[in-house]
This record gives structure tokens, C-alpha cells and sequence, in this order.
């Protein structure tokens, strides 16, 4: 099997763009380490104005009746999902001056029996051929695939791939950790007893984000995915903020801007009683003390550390006892096989990840989030939780605080695309195997 001269790219696919990455292997035939080249390309996808995503539920309605219909508004969507991604893909690809590629593709939403299409979709068109209509793009644009793409896969699965196998990874050096990344939506994995466990697998005990309902009635992606941290905050202002990059994803300047401690700079005022605070980013705005922003920060803060002590608990304990998290919720199995596990360790990637790992934004995100995680452990009633996750420091009586290291920011600037390009090379050697 002769690899030295393909090219190897992930693909990173969200609600509004396309992101296709270069990866480096150390070996790929016999790999152990993944890290980012310098090559990428992303394309937002183009618009139909007159297409609107059928509600999920007739979707599944659908699709569990085999009797899936696509408008010809949904058909034009896909058509110019697919584009992007032949597009991104091939820009990477003349970047790097290859023309034989082995790519893994991440997307969102519930894939087709054979995993090589999009059957249902939050904020998207279904697309029950995607892949085929990918290679049959990327041939038509003179890209030789090493292997065809087996899979189209989770974008939150792939996030855990590249956690594990990134050179920057935090799932390398733990037995026991859960990622929660927050973009466009909440993308959600685990690694247990040393192992990534699919959350398509544990299904049985354990809900998604984007289908919990938290303490305060919406979802936890309704409320605390980038994408839900601007456009609440901008419904609160009453629409006179500017809303960030609607994906939430935003472009590579965009997101050095951010990098650098700015914003970007088409901002509009927010106003505060005499005062203006210029910016559509909540917690730029919080950190000048804008009150609505200040606020809605912490609120963030609580939903979030909600979700995560809901993890916590139930990887622990199996699920509790929620009426408001719903009939689904109420459904799950309490007991499972890894009953009784402490987590090492609880990432959190993507924008809310950079959030949470800025500096400039510990007073209004980070410390909130410890301090409501450590107050939902410290009222549990579980001495084994509090043992496991808490520390009280010497002296007087003092409210307990998180372990150090308990809760990370991810390293990875791109999980998924990581993920996606592990996956392709994982598929390409099994296959040889067989």
C-alpha cells in the first residue's frame, strides 16, 4: 500500500459552512499522531432563500415511513452544500499540489442506513446522497480519491477523534474525560475506560445536548452554542446588536480578530442607559460591564455548568429523576456499563472552548462556570461526586471549588476536521486488513 504521495484532508462541514483542513500523520500506515498543516479553505454555503428546513419531527416521520420528500428548494440547498465542500476541498488540494487525496467528511445530523448521506438535519437540507455527489465532484475537478469516503460522519464523534489522536489532543493522556463543543450547535463525545464510546451507541442511557431540554425549558444548543450566546443577547438588546457570524464559525480573519483580544470590526452600539458599548459579542460587552451582557454571561455560565454536572451524574449514576427534561429523557435506561465512573477530565472546545480558555474572560464566564459546577456537585448529596471533583482549601469554612485541571479549554483549533481525517485513515487501513 503505497501512501507516501496522498494527500490527507479532513473536512469539517457545519449548518452554514464548509471547512476543509491538511493534515500531517506521522505514519499512515502505521499512525499514532495528527496534527494541522497550514493549508485550509472554507466555503460558506450559498443561500435559497425560499428553502426552510421541515421541523425534525416530520423528518423522522419520514424517514421512519420510507417515504422521504425533498422540495426542489431542499434539493438546490444540498446541491450547493456539496459544491462548497468539492470547492474547499480542491482549493486544498492546489494549495498542497496534490491530486490524490484520502479525505474523511464530518457533518451534522442523522446519516442514511449506508452512512454516505444526511437524512435528518436541525438547520439544514437533507441530502441522501451526499457522498456520491461529493466524489462525483471532486472527479469532475481532476481530484483522484485514494479510497472512496466510507462514511459520512458526526461531526461530534469526530471531535473526540481528535482529541484522542491530535498531537495537542486531551483525550491522549486520560482514561475518562466528555468534550462539549460549542459552534453552530453542541457537538457532544466520550471517552470511558479508556475508549471512545459514540453517543449513537449509549443512546440507550444517554441524551445528545441538542435534545436535553435544561432547567430553563429550551434545549442546552438553543441556549448555550456560540451561535445561541449571540443571538440571545442580541434578542435581549431588543435586535439593536449586530449578530456575530451566524454559524457562529467565523472566517479566518474573523477568528484572529477574536484571537487577538477584538472583535470584529463591522460592530454596532448596544445601549445601557447613557452608555454604548460597541460590540455584538456578549462577552466582550460583559467585560465592559454592559448589564444585559453581564447577565446573560452568567446565565451561560449556569446552563452550562448544568449540562456538564448532567453528565457528570449520569455517567456516574445513570440518569435522574427530570420531569422537565421530558418523556425521552424519562425513557433512558438508568443503568449502563460504566455506572460509577469519575471523569479525569471535561473539555470544552470550539468557540465557547476559546471563551472559556481567554483570559480577558474569566470574570464573566470561566469563574462563573467553576463556581456554579462546584455549588451543583457541593448540593448533590453525593460524597463520592464532591470527593471526586471538589477541594476546599485550608482555613476558615469556604465554598468548595473545582479540582484544578478538572474543566480545559481544547488546544485544537479544528477538532473535527482532525477527527474527520483519523477516520479516513482508520477506514483506508481496516479495509486493507480485511
Amino acid at each position: 500500500m503505497k501512501l507516501t504521495d496522498v494527500l490527507l484532508i479532513g473536512v469539517d462541514g457545519g449548518a452554514t459552512e464548509v471547512k476543509a483542513h491538511a493534515v500531517a500523520c506521522d505514519n499512515l500506515e502505521k499512525p499514532s499522531s495528527f496534527e494541522l498543516r497550514p493549508e485550509s479553505a472554507s466555503r460558506v454555503y450559498a443561500r435559497v432563500a425560499e428553502f426552510n428546513p421541515l421541523p425534525v419531527a416530520e423528518q423522522l416521520a419520514q424517514r421512519d415511513a420510507g417515504d422521504v420528500r425533498l422540495s426542489e428548494n431542499e434539493v438546490a440547498r444540498g446541491h450547493l452544500w456539496v459544491e462548497a465542500a468539492v470547492q474547499a476541498i480542491v482549493e486544498v488540494a492546489q494549495a498542497c499540489d496534490a491530486r490524490r487525496v484520502l479525505a474523511g467528511v464530518g457533518m451534522p445530523g442523522l446519516k442514511t442506513p449506508d452512512g454516505r448521506g444526511i437524512s435528518v438535519i436541525n438547520n439544514g437540507p437533507r441530502i441522501p446522497d451526499y457522498l456520491e455527489a461529493l466524489e462525483r465532484g471532486l472527479a469532475a475537478a481532476g481530484i483522484e480519491l485514494a479510497a472512496p469516503v466510507a462514511e459520512l460522519g458526526s461531526d461530534a464523534d469526530y471531535c473526540g477523534l481528535g482529541e484522542q489522536y491530535a498531537s495537542e489532543g486531551l483525550f491522549r493522556d486520560v482514561e475518562n474525560a466528555y468534550y462539549v463543543g460549542g459552534g453552530t450547535g453542541l457537538a457532544d463525545a466520550l471517552k470511558l475506560r479508556g475508549r471512545l464510546v459514540s453517543f449513537d451507541q449509549a443512546a440507550s442511557w444517554i441524551q445528545k445536548s441538542w435534545q436535553i431540554p435544561s432547567a430553563l425549558g429550551p434545549t442546552f444548543e438553543k441556549l448555550i452554542s456560540a451561535k445561541s450566546l449571540n443571538r440571545v443577547y442580541a434578542d435581549l438588546c431588543g435586535g439593536t446588536v449586530a449578530r456575530r457570524h451566524e454559524a457562529a464559525n467565523e472566517s479566518e480573519p474573523e477568528a484572529r480578530a477574536r484571537a487577538d483580544g477584538g472583535v470584529t470590526r463591522e460592530t454596532l452600539a448596544c445601549a445601557s442607559g447613557s452608555e454604548s458599548i460597541t460590540t455584538q459579542y456578549p462577552e466582550v460587552a460583559a467585560t465592559a460591564g454592559q448589564p444585559i451582557a453581564v447577565a446573560w454571561m452568567d446565565t451561560a455560565a449556569l446552563v452550562l455548568a448544568e449540562l456538564i454536572f448532567e453528565r457528570l451524574w449520569t455517567i456516574k449514576n445513570g440518569r435522574t429523576d427530570a420531569p422537565h427534561r421530558g418523556e425521552a429523557y424519562e425513557k433512558l435506561v438508568p443503568e449502563h456499563e460504566y455506572r460509577g465512573l469519575p471523569l479525569d477530565r471535561v473539555v470544552i472546545g470550539q468557540r465557547v472552548g476559546q471563551i472559556y480558555g481567554d483570559a480577558d474572560y474569566y470574570a464573566v464566564f470561566r469563574d462563573k462556570l467553576d463556581g456554579c459546577l462546584a455549588a451543583l456537585i457541593g448540593t448533590s448529596n453525593d460524597a463520592e461526586m464532591a470527593e471526586a471533583y471538589l477541594s476546599r482549601s485550608a482555613g476558615p469554612p469556604s465554598p468548595a471549588r473545582l479540582k484544578s485541571g478538572l474543566i480545559q479549554p481544547s488546544k485544537l483549533r479544528a477538532a473535527p476536521a482532525l477527527g474527520a481525517a483519523v477516520a479516513a485513515v482508520r477506514t483506508l487501513l481496516l479495509s486493507h486488513i480485511n
